[in-house]
């Protein structure tokens, strides 16, 4: 009876309809692809990638929009590269492209189908120091036909192994790479003519050639018929070369760049080079003499002021400098023959250089300095290493009045440099990108760090590596003995947070760093890589703020830190969630608890070093 009731009763009432879904709210997928792309060029490389991750739309302006897929590598370390072993079985049944990648130490397993799968979009391919053959190799490049950039470097043991058939010549191929231009065959000794033929062979419209530090293990008859053979090759192709390395190889001598003056329509954007002959002194006094000296093959020129005219063949060095106008890069790093007066002809024939590397040229002085302000585009400039140059060669010739658009400036190991020349550099060039101060013992003081703090709002990268006048007053503007900025009644100091755009900070060695320099000056928003080596001061309270201010470091380093403790790697474990490197060698505090503590909070770690028998590993 009671259930009948109930029957009677629920068969009477009308049925209530189901709740209407509540509308749901916009959210951060409905943005416009405009608003969303002008959002993503704003941030980093690896934050866009973690932005990808939020969802499929995400993703797809992340990897898919030209620009910023451009900058995307995807780098192997340390594996196995086949079809039936992570990573690379992931990978094959992937649905993105990979248009770059870099290979580093890889031991290649057979033919993997990886190539024929992706190898059409793929635009980029680095191999570096890996173990593979040379079936291998032709297998890989045959499906890769879009290839535009190539570098084989450190791979001696490809060229050991690299035989060829009788039957088969060297310059024959299946298949050629019409779009490959830049080619690297850096840190080789054992490639032959063989090799570079058929390497050359496949890339007809080659227009970057990179053979540096190559043919330093072989025999000096071999090195020579190497480098006369690279020689032919760049006198076939001279029309449509643009850049060429040679930084490190030996054999590079006058001859050969004599060789490289008289080829008519070789016209060079980029040249690396380490030259070590000795010019003449005769044709250094004659330049010298006479600065405006147009040069030629042969120099006349009259001997002891009297009527006798001598004939004097030109150094290939400076024939071929001078016969290549339209260089806009140029490195001469640790090249013994570059003197004031190749300064000189540098400055006065190659206006258009916007890079200029002369790291280690330690017979230049300050007169051979002094007309660089001549070079209008300038944005590179490393003089490092220079020991000669002082205040005098700054000032004039460096910051003078003209050059304005410097974004890069290499300043290394300079005992002559004062601060005063820094404070000049900081008030001429604000936008300045990246600073490398390394081991100066006088230019960087507290004084000078101030000035940076308030001038260079745009740097990126700071490298203050032993600079052990460096203190917290300078870092943080506190305790300052007086104040940089001072007018009428009122003083300011600055920290060193206002460089806001900072990537790469490195004050490895500047152990005059405590605590309060990370309380009070490192509140870093996109701050990536923090170098802390040998800075003894540093304890467990100034670590506990650098993790909560500093939450974007991927990379850092705490080497030979003694006060660092387990306690440390578990408040970095804990708060840097996107650290990928961790070096802590030497600091004998840490025990066997901080792996685990690593293995626990660290997700995204790929590197870590530590150096005691207790701890000993690097993964």
């Amino acid at each position: 009876m009671m259930m009948d009731f109930f029957i009677a009763s629920n068969h009477n009432k009308e049925p209530t309809p189901p709740p209407e879904p509540e509308p749901e709210k916009p959210g951060f997928n409905d943005l416009p692809m405009e608003l969303l792309l002008k959002i993503m060029k704003m941030i980093s490389l690896d934050d866009r990638i973690a932005a990808g991750e939020t969802c499929r739309r995400w993703l797809e302006a992340t990897h898919y929009y030209t620009p910023f897929n451009e900058k995307l590598i995807f780098r192997f370390t340390n594996i196995h590269f086949s079809d039936y072993d992570p990573p690379i079985k992931h990978f094959v049944h992937a649905f993105r492209i990979f248009p770059r990648i870099e290979a580093t130490s890889v031991t290649f397993l057979g033919n993997s189908d990886f190539w024929p799968d992706f190898g059409e979009f793929i635009l980029e391919l680095t191999l570096k120091n890996c173990l593979i053959r040379d079936t291998e190799l032709f297998w890989v490049l045959q499906n890769v036909p879009n290839l535009r950039k190539l570098k084989i470097e450190s791979c001696d043991e490809l060229f050991r192994m690299w035989h060829f058939d009788k039957k088969f010549l060297c310059c024959e191929s299946n298949f050629v790479l019409e779009d490959l231009l830049e080619v690297s065959l850096a840190n080789n000794d054992f490639m032959d003519e063989t090799h570079f033929n058929w390497i050359m062979t496949i890339s007809p419209n080659i227009t970057q050639l990179d053979i540096s530090n190559c043919f330093k293990m072989v025999t000096a008859q071999r090195r020579v018929a190497m480098v006369e053979h690279i020689m032919r090759f760049i006198n076939n192709k001279r029309f449509q070369l643009e850049a060429l390395k040679f930084s490190g190889t030996l054999s590079i001598d006058d001859i050969c760049l004599s060789t490289l003056a008289i080829l008519d329509g070789l016209r060079l954007e980029s040249l690396s080079l380490t030259f070590c002959d000795k010019i003449p002194p005769a044709i250094i006094d004659l330049l010298r003499r006479q600065p405006d000296l147009k040069i030629n093959q042969a120099l006349q020129f009259k001997f002891n002021n009297k009527k006798t005219v001598k004939t004097m063949k030109t150094p290939g060095f400076i024939s071929f400098l001078t016969s290549q106008p339209n260089l806009v890069h140029l490195d001469l790093s640790q090249s013994l023959g570059v003197t004031d007066e190749i300064m000189e002809l540098i400055t006065n024939y190659l206006p258009k250089l916007k890079t200029l590397k002369l790291r280690r040229c330690i017979l230049i002085t300050d007169e051979g300095v002094m007309d660089i302000v001549k070079l209008e585009h300038l944005e590179v400039l490393d003089l490092s290493n220079c020991e000669r140059i002082s205040d005098r060669a700054m000032f004039n010739g460096v910051i003078g009045r003209k050059i304005k658009n410097l974004k890069e400036l290499y300043l290394c190991e300079l005992p002559s440099l004062s601060d005063y020349s820094l404070i000049q550099v900081t008030l001429n060039f604000e936008m300045i990108q990246i600073l490398d101060l390394s081991s100066s013992p006088n230019a960087a003081t507290d004084a000078t760090m101030q000035y940076i703090n308030f001038y260079l709002v745009h740097l990126r990268q700071l490298i203050l590596y032993c600079c052990t006048k460096v203190t917290d007053a300078g870092l943080t503007g506190i305790d300052l003995p007086y104040k940089p900025l001072e007018i009428w009644d009122i003083s300011e100091s600055f920290s060193i947070d206002r460089l806001f755009k900072l990537r790469v900070l490195n004050m490895s060695g500047c152990y005059r760093i405590t605590d309060l320099a990370l309380q009070k000056g490192f509140k870093f928003g996109e701050l990536k890589e923090l170098h802390l080596a040998r800075c003894s001061l540093i304890t467990e309270a100034g670590i506990a703020d650098l993790v909560m201010n500093n939450k974007s470091i991927e990379y850092l380093d705490l080497s030979e830190c003694p006060n660092i403790n387990d306690y440390c790697i578990e408040l970095i474990a804990i708060n840097l969630k996107r650290l990928k490197t961790l070096k802590v060698n030497k600091c004998p505090l840490l025990t066997d608890d901080c792996l685990c503590i690593i293995s626990l909070n660290c997700h995204y770690i790929k590197f870590y070093y530590s150096t005691f028998p207790s701890m000993d590993a690097s993964n």
